[in-house]
């Protein structure tokens, strides 16, 4: 991922030193030095380039070596504070983020560990830049929007709490903008410091990690009352933020926890008068300081969000989208026509341009006219014999007006229908009959997923 970034903002890591040995085997070599460009690790990912730098660990962007794909590397620093801490604060990510699977979590996707002892997490590649920036950049977001970001968040957390994961440290720093066509899809971050509900190795007394201005009040007080519930208070002073353009509380360290534990949750109309009560109401019930008040599950502030949000959840747009785009792009590269790293590299043109992945395709030279026809005959269940008579009947059609095209269609001899057969997939066809044929056989599916052209977004680390 790029920006990891831990604004503890003065915490305290709550894991003891016990917990954590016990938590993490890894040993250390004297003079443990992180990869640099060119390195190959675990051999099969090369390293490219640093992404960015946290206080835990260093984020690369790397290749797979025979995939081409590319990914995110994420490397324990050995320089900072208690190393034996931040493993068990490294494998305790690891280990979260391996088990979720919606689409609003960063994939996690192998973990290891260097020569040196050094563990490193391999994770998917995401393009975009973190909530924080996108809010700094926009201000206060139109309500379906917020709503439709909250909504993402409660999803992945949904999850998470399902699997007894606590995440403890929900903030727009952890949450990540991508774009899928014109849609805004969140990616939860960051699960270093969470805590499985039960493990007593991770609770020290009466210590407390997140950041102050979203942290929960009862994670304040004590930790042995934190729960599913303190995350549900995170997301309303998330939602309260991206609603009104500021956090219900701010200031120094010391005066945003006095102001969470004794002042009164502020009213978002004072700060968006504009607002719908009951879209306030929603985030006011959320910031309630007793826990039993407050939402009780992520799902149930959710619902209670959905009237306010868009009428298709962002992870139904991300499934269409990627059973029009993958399939397509999956037979491309399960034939041997393209590799992969040729597939990320239209699929980024796409997003970019906006532009049917066929067309992109096309013009970078990666495919033919009539590759593409027999992948997207494949892609609709026909057959190479039916994809050859629907070009053929295609460009009779187009006879009259069109016979130079017609004298770069090869005959095929009656004699010979098995030859014909396989070599069908070979005829050329003009670019009017490549445009009948996306019209006809998937115009309806690339209509859902192509996405529209969005402004290219700052090199926020991942």
């Amino acid at each position: 991922m790029r920006g990891d970034r831990d604004r503890a903002d003065g915490a305290r890591d709550r894991s003891t030193d016990s917990g954590a040995s016990k938590h993490s085997g890894a040993h250390l070599r004297d003079g443990a030095t992180l990869p640099v460009a060119g390195d190959e690790i675990g051999g099969k990912y090369k390293i490219l380039g640093v992404l960015g730098t946290g206080s835990m660990g260093v984020v690369y962007e790397a290749i797979h070596t025979r995939l081409h794909q590319r990914l995110a590397v994420k490397v324990l620093r050995s320089d900072v504070g208690d190393v034996q801490k931040l493993l068990a604060r490294f494998e305790r990510e690891a280990q979260a983020s391996a088990q979720l699977r919606s689409v609003h979590a960063a994939r996690v996707i192998d973990v290891d560990s260097l020569p040196s002892g050094l563990p490193y997490m391999v994770m998917e590649f995401l393009e975009g830049r973190t909530l924080d920036a996108e809010l700094a950049a926009t201000g206060p977001m139109p309500v379906e929007l917020a709503v439709d970001i909250a909504m993402q968040v409660a999803t992945a957390m949904t999850e998470a709490h399902g699997l007894g994961i606590v995440h403890r440290d929900l903030k727009p720093a952890n949450l990540f903008v991508c774009r899928v066509g014109d849609r805004a899809v969140i990616k939860v971050l960051d699960f270093g410091i969470s805590r499985v509900e039960g493990d007593a190795r991770l609770t020290g007394g009466g210590e407390w990690l997140g950041t102050p201005s979203y942290v929960a009040p009862e994670q304040l007080r004590s930790n042995s009352n934190e729960d599913a519930r303190s995350d549900v208070w995170s997301l309303g002073v998330i939602l309260f933020e991206l609603l009104t353009g500021r956090a219900p509380f701010e200031g120094g360290t010391v005066q945003v926890l006095a102001k969470v534990l004794l002042d009164p949750v502020p009213w978002p109309l004072e700060y968006r008068p504009d607002l719908s009560r009951d879209v306030a109401r929603v985030v006011m019930r959320a910031l309630q300081r007793d826990p039993a008040l407050r939402y009780q599950s992520m799902r149930e502030m959710s619902d209670a969000l959905a009237p306010y949000g868009p009428s298709r959840s962002a992870s139904t747009v991300v499934e269409e989208i990627q059973k029009a785009r993958g399939r397509l792009g999956e037979i491309l590269v399960t034939e041997g026509m393209i590799s992969q790293q040729d597939l990320d590299g239209a699929l980024a043109v796409q997003r970019r341009e906006g532009r049917l992945l066929g067309q992109v395709l096309i013009e970078m030279g990666l495919v033919g006219h009539a590759d593409l026809l027999t992948v997207l005959a494949k892609q609709q269940g026909l057959s190479s014999r039916q994809s050859a008579n629907m070009a053929r009947a295609v460009v009779e059609r187009e006879a009259p007006t069109r016979a130079p095209a017609l004298t770069a269609i090869p005959t095929v001899r009656p004699s010979a229908p098995r030859r014909a057969s396989r070599r069908a997939w070979r005829v050329p066809a003009a670019a009017a009959v490549l445009a009948l044929l996306l019209a006809a056989a998937i115009g309806a599916a690339y209509r859902v997923g192509a996405p529209r052209p969005t402004p290219p977004a700052s090199g926020t680390p991942q």
